[in-house]
């Protein structure tokens, strides 16, 4: 009537001790996973911060050339209607949170993490202005055409471009003493990943598209100045 065990369990125990001891699933991890996840504890916590277990986070100094070359960019082209339409499109960005928050505040049941993403757009509209906010992600989109290996997954991306554009707002940073470095270092508040993933969406459908063409151009016009150089040189070596 019942299944024979041996006098051991050892059925169970085995079982039991192959999940226990079983790989992370990171490339060059050898730590051992816990439970049924194919991840590390480490590892783990690195896909709920990062969006994918193999991602690093990407901090200012790394997104810095890329925020020069799309400051340079809006210098240039002040005239340029693209700055003022983008800049629209974060302020519908406000005015749906804005919409979320006060349905919300009337008692009106709402799913929590579109509450949380509303409150972290809430956020940056009340102390970041509207240029920084479209920079800064236009920044992550000529990162990410230029270094594609950076980014373990679309999904990766996505957190990045949140983290980047939530670091904006010092109200979402915190700070420590660092003793080995002996200076101040912020420390940014994660989100749960539901939230995360909206936001990230949120932001790419504003901004992805310009953000897209922007990197396009870029490396036209790099191209051009390769070409350029190259038949400079060729010109010079058939100098008499």
């Amino acid at each position: 009537m019942f299944p024979c065990l041996s006098p051991r369990g050892d059925g169970d125990e085995s079982d039991h001790s192959e999940t226990m001891t079983k790989q992370c699933a990171a490339r060059g991890c050898t730590e051992g996973t816990t439970g049924y996840s194919t991840l590390c504890d480490n590892h783990k916590h690195i896909q709920r911060r990062h969006g994918h277990p193999e991602q690093g986070g990407i901090t200012v100094h790394r997104l810095r050339p890329y925020l020069k070359r799309v400051e340079a960019r809006r210098a240039k082209n002040k005239d340029s209607d693209a700055w003022s339409i983008l800049e629209a499109r974060w302020s519908a960005l406000e005015a749906h949170a804005q919409g979320i928050l006060a349905e919300w505040a009337s008692g009106k049941a709402m799913v929590s993490a579109q509450v949380q993403a509303a409150q972290q757009l809430q956020a940056l509209s009340g102390s970041v202005p509207p240029s920084t906010i479209v920079n800064t992600a236009l920044a992550m989109f000529l990162m990410r055409d230029a270094e594609p290996r950076r980014f373990a997954s679309d999904r990766a991306f996505d957190f990045q471009l949140v983290r980047r554009v939530r670091g904006l707002a010092p109200v979402n940073a915190g700070s420590y003493w660092n003793h080995k470095a002996q200076r101040t270092t912020k420390v940014y508040r994660d989100l749960p990943p539901r939230v995360a993933e909206l936001l990230g969406r949120q932001l790419r459908e504003a901004f992805g598209l310009a953000g897209f063409m922007l990197a396009e151009k870029e490396r036209a016009e790099e191209a051009k100045a390769q070409d350029q150089q190259r038949r400079l040189a060729e010109a010079l070596e058939a100098l008499a």
